[in-house]
């Protein structure tokens, strides 16, 4: 799981947009800091009418903003989506407020109700992840190896398709599906992914979602694994709900055909944004994971970490990205007669234009550079990915 989130600012000494006319009228002012207090106090009825009130006497951005943020928490939710998007859309409103408000948007689809398509033209220069050694070391031999005569770089097109509504009356029950599948020139690679959860949040634990689950993986139209999941997410503040959180997860992972690669998994996270001054938004992760496998040379302790910057330089919007993840085998493996520990490092950019919009659809292109260290030559390789994308 993508573990990005990000908060809209609720100091009033701090906005994004500036308060109209804040130095010239005290009591707007006060005003302000008082919807504030209410917002923060969980008091959402009193928020809702104090912004509406100032929305009224100063109809600027940043209060219009700070509503539809209370409406958003007082499960307004149709009058919260078109404040978010009038403001997000509006002249003048920097590149990290839109794309934090785009956070809101997602949530506000899922319990609304949503259904996104997006077609992508994309290439993969190791589809096999065959190791970049030639010469590895089995049972003492130094032995010469030759990758597969199909292991070149192939172009294909993924088709993705994700919805989400409520299903329940008081809308904190949701439903999510995420399908893709991607068809590649050559067809023993082509693979199908499939997301299937529900997302609960307890109106008594303001503060906690549950998310259960279950993944699906099909390679060539034969099925590759599944991934039945259930985690906790804790919102830090659930008023600023996308400045920070943390997630716990339980997850088993089975790989038809392969048991003793059949694993539970224990996973602990967190995520969260930072604004860059206006210019951008800086996205973290970090992880902590535990595999515990049928077989213990199959078993392992991880940890990785993720840094991204979203920004925009013109008409662009830029999203680099850096990531990197270890693992530590717990026992020697059996067929390379040596512990294994991987160092995974993995990079990319995303470029974006809302000036070159198709309709209602964003063309988007981007790269992805893997590469993976093994102690066992055999599970080293790297790879360089490219799409161009269309995304609703």
């Amino acid at each position: 799981m993508a573990l990005l989130c990000c908060a809209l600012p609720t100091k009033a000494s701090e906005p994004d947009i500036p308060l109209a006319a804040k130095t010239r009228d005290q009591d707007l002012q006060a005003q302000f800091i008082l919807g504030g207090i209410a917002l923060q106090n969980r008091d959402y009825e009193a928020a809702i009418a104090i912004f509406r009130d100032l929305a009224r006497k100063s109809p600027s951005p940043r209060i219009r903003l700070e509503l539809a943020r209370a409406l958003f928490l007082g499960t307004y939710f149709e009058e919260s989506r078109q404040l978010f998007e009038e403001v997000r859309d509006a002249e003048g409103t920097p590149w990290s407020v839109r794309q934090n408000i785009e956070l809101y948007l997602d949530e506000l689809d899922i319990k609304l109700g949503f259904v996104k398509f997006d077609i992508a033209l994309v290439s993969d220069s190791n589809p096999r992840n065959f190791t970049s050694d030639r010469r590895i070391l089995i049972a003492g031999q130094v032995l010469t190896i030759v990758p597969p005569d199909d292991n070149k770089e192939v172009r294909g097109i993924r088709y993705h398709v994700e919805s989400g509504r409520a299903l329940s009356a008081n809308q904190r029950l949701q439903g999510y599906l995420d399908l893709s599948f991607t068809d590649y020139e050559q067809s023993q690679f082509d693979r199908g992914v499939a997301d299937l959860r529900l997302i609960y949040d307890p109106e008594a634990f303001p503060r906690l979602k549950a998310r259960t689950g279950i993944e699906l993986s099909t390679v060539n139209g034969d099925k590759e694994y599944d991934y039945p999941y259930l985690s906790l997410i804790y919102l830090a503040d659930p008023v600023d709900r996308y400045r920070i959180l943390y997630e716990i997860k339980a997850a088993h992972l089975n790989i038809p055909g392969a048991g003793h690669l059949d694993a539970n998994q224990y996973i602990a996270a967190a995520g969260l944004t930072r604004r860059l001054e206006g210019f951008a938004l800086l996205k973290a992760n970090v992880a902590a994971e535990r595999s515990e496998a049928r077989e213990k040379p199959y078993s392992y302790n991880g940890a990785s970490m993720g840094l991204a910057a979203d920004f925009s330089l013109g008409t662009w919007g830029m999203e680099p990205f850096i990531a990197f993840s270890k693992r530590f085998y717990r026992d020697i493996d059996p067929f390379f007669g040596t512990t294994r520990y991987d160092f995974r490092k993995r990079a990319g950019l995303v470029l974006s234009s809302r000036k070159l919009r198709l309709g209602s659809f964003t063309p988007e292109i981007g790269l992805t550079y893997d590469k993976n260290d093994s102690s066992i030559g055999f599970y080293s390789y790297d790879k360089l990915s490219l799409f161009f994308r269309i995304i609703e």
